[in-house]
């Protein structure tokens, strides 16, 4: 065997390592085999728990856009009363709002409009009340 240089050397490289890694594949049979496969059956694998996934969640519309949403039920805000270990004077609804006549609105919208009952004023605490708590 004469000594090359340049590029045939590195195709008689080439072919003596391609040579000799066919005869060790070809021995290990089985090595082989799940070096070439084994990468399919975990895509195959990846892609069926996929799939799991996707038909889990396809009646939820969790990552779906929903345009016209149906109401949840609006729970009311229940009297501190009836909740145990509460310290008298209790609030049913504490809120701040800077004196804002647009906040002192929506707080005397969710006053009357509580499902259920109307929550009395004794038990709301606002901005007059904030140094007390």
């Amino acid at each position: 065997m004469d000594l090359q240089r340049g590029l045939p050397l590195l195709i008689q490289q080439f072919g003596a390592l391609f040579k000799k890694n066919f005869l060790l594949s070809w021995r290990n049979k089985g090595a082989t085999f799940l070096q070439l496969f084994s990468s399919l059956f975990f895509i195959f694998l990846i892609f069926c728990i996929g799939k799991a996934i996707r038909s889990r969640f396809s009646s939820s519309t969790e990552y779906e856009n929903v345009f016209d949403p149906k109401p949840l039920v609006s729970l009311p805000i229940p009297p501190c009363e009836d909740k145990f270990y509460t310290k008298l004077p209790c609030f049913d609804f504490v809120w701040s709002g800077n004196g804002s006549a647009k906040i002192q609105s929506i707080v005397n919208r969710i006053m009357t409009n509580n499902p259920g009952r109307p929550i009395p004023s004794d038990n709301l605490s606002g901005n007059s009340r904030l140094n007390q708590l």
